[in-house]
C-alpha cells in the first residue's frame, strides 16, 4: 500500500501501542501521505532507519497470521537537534498525533527533546501557520492522561496563545485497557 493521502500523522513512542495499532492504522487507512514517530532509543530508530523507513509485524487472525510490512516512516530522535526540529515541524502539520508511551510520567523529561516541549512548540507553530486542527490521542492507560498531557503543553505555553491552541487541537484520551473491556 502506497501512502497516497492528505493527512499527517505524528506518534510519540515506538512501543507495540503505535508500530501494531496507531501507525499501522494510519497506514492502512489511506488517509495518510506522512507518517511520523518519536523515538528515544537510538537503537530502534538506527534499525527502522536501516530498513529504509519500514518495520514488519505480525497480526493474528483467529486463522492465521499476517506478517505486515509497513512504511516508509519517519523515524526521528527527539533528543538529536535536527530530529526534533523536524518532530516540531511534522506536528505543526499533523492532523491526527498519538502519544504511546510508557507512562504519564514521560510526558515531560529534562532538555528540549521532552515530548511536552515538542508538542507545545510544534502547535504552536500550527497556530502561527494556519495549520491544520488536530487531535492528540494519549494512549497511555491512565484515564486522565489526555488532561494531564494538555496541561503539560500548556505550561510550555504563554498564556495568551492557549486558547488559540485549545481551538488547532482537542486531547483525547484513548485508554487501550479500557478500550478492550480489560479495566482493572
Amino acid at each position: 500500500m502506497a501512502l497516497t493521502g492528505t493527512r499527517t500523522f505524528v506518534g510519540f513512542g515506538f512501543g507495540a501501542i503505535q508500530a501494531g495499532l496507531f501507525l499501522y492504522e494510519a497506514y492502512h487507512s489511506g488517509a495518510f501521505r506522512h507518517l511520523h514517530v518519536a523515538e528515544v532509543l537510538p537503537s530502534a530508530v538506527s534499525a527502522v532507519r536501516n530498513a529504509a523507513g519500514s518495520y514488519h509485524l505480525n497480526v493474528a487472525h483467529s486463522d492465521h497470521i499476517e506478517h505486515a510490512c509497513i512504511g516508509p516512516i519517519k523515524i526521528e530522535e527527539p533528543n538529536q537537534e535536527s530530529d526534533r526540529a523536524r518532530l516540531i515541524q511534522a506536528v505543526s502539520e499533523a492532523q491526527e498525533i498519538a502519544t504511546a508511551v510508557p507512562s504519564i510520567h514521560q510526558f515531560v523529561s529534562a532538555g528540549d527533546g521532552s515530548l511536552h516541549r515538542i508538542l507545545a512548540e510544534g502547535l504552536r507553530r500550527k497556530v502561527s501557520t494556519n495549520g491544520p486542527r488536530a487531535v492528540i490521542y494519549a494512549a497511555e492507560n491512565h484515564n486522565q492522561a489526555a488532561e494531564i498531557l494538555r496541561l503539560k503543553v500548556l505550561s510550555e505555553i504563554p498564556d495568551k496563545e492557549h486558547n488559540a491552541v485549545d481551538h488547532r487541537v482537542q486531547f483525547l484520551n484513548s485508554v487501550i485497557g479500557k478500550m478492550s473491556g480489560i479495566v482493572k
